[in-house]
């Protein structure tokens, strides 16, 4: 068996996220007949069809709300999303205005604060979308999983069809359920159990990074592989950073990729200290590149006279832009929901930072799993103090000290090729999944 038909849940391919980035670079050169994606109606805005031309997109015939909620709630359809929508609203999306905006601003906030959110909802697996799976025959499910209802419609699609099954874990979800809420613990205890119970139905795990794979061998007494955002080598090179030089009065700091959850208050800590600089000698730019659609951050941001909110490029510009700036950024927030959620997390850009050989400046909690991979290999400058003053004298630090911007950059190039290295990452990606099946088909 050279390529297995492998079936996708959750993440969608596309070019502007990190999660469909990634999955893009680890399934490049799979048949483009041999995959196909199942996912929730917000997953397929923007999809790409370069490799993988099939979704079935999750709608009211699968997900579908108590009433009277059913009554109100934006209505999408179940089926196979075309070519022609890719770009808009998924499937018949329905947008009902007000009622609606009460419903996802006010009502289901109230519900997650009571602990009651998830009894909202019904997901199953239609009698359309079983008779599409048995169309298609997959032989390999390669799922993911960012909430309860995800973690129990991916144990139906394996319980219906029983074939091998990987799961890749992305972020560490289930510790930011926390127990201050109504009904907390309870759900807490619930999730937990479903989760352990998917992980023991699955055949093989997948992790996003060293760090994870340890915690989750302690907490769920599995092996993880981990597989971080490979990236394309020969793409970025001609890009990468070699001119060092720089003048306080005119430097640029980049930050590149998603916003809101985990990322909004360091990156409006590092603007404001920012701002504070430049009422000396200094003229430092805080350029944000974001696909997020977060206004309430971009709204933010934009209140500190540094921030640039770049426009929307298309990712095959982001290697250019990255080696133009003097600094990159990355930042996660240090709040216990932040640090919760981060911990174990290795970003989609943290390997593209580190080809791009613009120095890296890392504003994140020691705990988490990208502060101490950083400080590890000596790739970039780790700040893990929430602190005003040590923002200042970190990025000061890095302007007057072109040798030191100079060194860690040729590190973390160094490390970008030996470790994430899309052919050798993707190939050996591919084969464990080639591997699963050979295995299954052996044993049978």
């Amino acid at each position: 068996m050279s390529f297995p038909k492998v079936l996708i849940y959750h993440q969608t391919f596309n070019n502007f996220s990190g999660g469909g980035i990634t999955l893009s670079n680890l399934f490049k050169g799979w048949p483009i007949d041999r995959i196909a994606v199942v996912s929730r109606v917000e997953m397929m805005d923007g999809v790409s069809f370069e490799i993988c031309n099939t979704y079935y997109q999750i709608g009211k015939e699968e997900d579908r709300y108590i009433f009277p909620l059913n009554l109100i709630q934006r209505e999408s359809q179940s089926g196979l999303l075309t070519h022609a929508l890719a770009g808009g609203l998924p499937l018949s999306s329905q947008r009902l205005g007000l009622r609606s905006k009460l419903v996802d601003q006010f009502f289901f906030p109230v519900m997650n604060w009571l602990g009651l959110f998830h009894l909202l909802s019904r997901i199953s697996l239609s009698q359309k979308l079983k008779d599409w799976l048995d169309e298609f025959k997959p032989d390999i499910l390669y799922l993911q999983a960012d909430n309860r209802n995800s973690v129990l419609f991916v144990t139906k699609l394996c319980e219906y069809l029983n074939i091998p099954s990987v799961i890749h874990i992305m972020d560490d979800w289930p510790s930011k359920k926390t127990s201050k809420r109504f009904f907390g613990k309870l759900w807490i205890k619930k999730i937990d159990k479903e989760y352990r119970e998917l992980l023991n139905m699955v055949d093989l795990h997948f992790s996003i990074c060293d760090a994870m794979s340890v915690e989750y061998k302690k907490r769920y007494n599995k092996s993880f592989i981990a597989f971080h955002n490979p990236i394309e080598i020969d793409k970025w090179l001609p890009y990468t950073k070699s001119d060092f030089s720089l003048h306080q009065k005119d430097v640029t700091i980049l930050y590149t990729g998603r916003i809101g959850l985990g990322i909004t208050d360091s990156l409006l800590e590092v603007a404001a200290a920012i701002d504070q600089m430049n009422e000396t000698d200094f003229n430092i730019k805080l350029h944000i590149q974001t696909p997020s659609k977060q206004q309430k951050t971009t709204d933010l941001l934009q209140n500190f006279k540094c921030v640039v909110i770049n426009p929307f490029v298309d990712y095959s510009k982001i290697p250019e832009i990255t080696s133009k700036a003097d600094i990159l950024l990355l930042a996660n927030d240090f709040s216990k929901e932040g640090i919760d959620f981060l911990r174990f997390s290795m970003p989609t850009k943290a390997s593209e930072y580190m080809i791009s050989g613009t120095p890296v400046l890392v504003y994140a909690s020691a705990e988490t799993a990208v502060s101490k991979f950083f400080k590890e290999h000596e790739c970039g400058y780790c700040l893990t103090q929430q602190n005003s003053e040590q923002i200042i004298k970190a990025i000061q630090f890095m302007i007057d000290n072109e040798e030191y911007r100079k060194r860690i950059s040729q590190k973390a190039i160094e490390i970008a090729k030996e470790r994430f290295n899309s052919e050798q990452v993707r190939n050996k990606f591919q084969q464990q999944l080639k591997n699963l099946c050979n295995l299954e088909a052996s044993l049978n």
